[in-house]
Formats: structure tokens, sequence, C-alpha cells
């Protein structure tokens, strides 16, 4: 086997090592935060953070697969989030991994991280309101006042996020733990 292909395998399994690790994480740090009482989710969006952090790591199509394990693996796991909102945080957190991951191609990691922030709401909000419209969904959770509501509930997260995240990613990249792009 040539230097290169064993380079690329164990590219591989890094990666893949890595994401089962963000996946542990995206099940684990939002029980750590439920100490907070049941609404310390809606706050501080932890499960969010492993998942942008694969998309800026890994690269849209781990961050992609991961965005989706996530939140499946934990509500079959820990119950929550419950179903039936876990099927709209699926492509929410499907679209935070995948946009990080593409961005972080193409600019800094601020940028990116935001860009994925607004761009999974955007998607949240749509898959809400086809649910709403078009699949007759009802939810308490599943109107306007409710969406507007978690964003604003969810500020703590977001400033967690952008603080966060940065961070990880600089220590990582000065520490060159970071995959070829």
């Amino acid at each position: 086997m040539k230097l290169k292909e064993k380079e690329k395998i164990n590219n591989k399994v890094t990666k893949m090592a890595f994401g089962g690790l963000l996946v542990a994480l995206g099940i684990l740090l939002p029980q750590a935060f439920h100490i907070f009482g049941t609404n310390g989710g809606g706050i501080f969006l932890p499960i969010h953070i492993p998942v942008l952090m694969a998309g800026i790591l890994l690269g849209p199509y781990y961050g992609g697969l991961i965005g989706v394990l996530v939140p499946v693996l934990s509500s079959i796991l820990t119950g929550m989030p419950p179903v039936p909102k876990v099927y709209f945080m699926i492509v929410e957190l499907a679209a935070y991994g995948i946009v990080t991951g593409v961005m972080i191609r193409k600019t800094n990691v601020y940028v990116s991280l935001l860009t994925a922030m607004v761009a999974g709401r955007l998607i949240y909000g749509i898959s809400l309101v086809f649910g709403v419209k078009i699949l007759h969904f009802t939810a308490p959770f599943a109107n306007q006042a409710a969406f507007v509501g978690g964003i604003v509930s969810g500020i703590p997260g977001i400033v967690i996020q952008i603080l966060v995240i940065p961070a990880l990613y600089m220590a990582l990249k000065k520490g060159g733990i970071l995959f070829e792009r």
C-alpha cells in the first residue's frame, strides 16, 4: 500500500473517531445542562455545539451526518429532544453541520458559525411551516410565537457558541489537530 493511501485511510479513521466523540458529546452535554432544569437545553443549546464543531472540524458530510445522528440517538437514549420535536431538530442540526462545513472552507470561523446559526434557524422555521401548513401538524412548539420565543430564550446559548466554538477551533488549530480542507 502506498504512503498516500495509508494517509487517506488514517485520515478517515481519525475523522470517524472524532465524529464518534462529537456524537457522544452531543448526547451527554445536554444531559449535563439539565441541572438548570428542563428548560436548560432551550436556553443554553448544548446539543448544537458538537454539531457545529463537527462541521467546522470534519467538513459538511460528517457535519450533516452528525447533525442527523445526534438528535436521533439522543431522543432514543434519553428522550430528549422529545418526539415530535426531534424531527424538526434533525433538519436544523443537519443544516448547522453542513453549512459550517461548507463555510469554513471559504471564510473564517466566526462568519462560518454565524452563517450556519442563521441558516439552521431559517431551515428549522421552514420545516415548521411545512409541517403545520402542508402536513397539518400541531404541537405547542409549532407556531410563530414559539419559534420567536425559542430564538430569544436561546440567546445565552448563542453567546456561548460564539465564545466557545471559535476558542476551541483556534486551540485545535494551534495544536495541529485539524483536517485537510
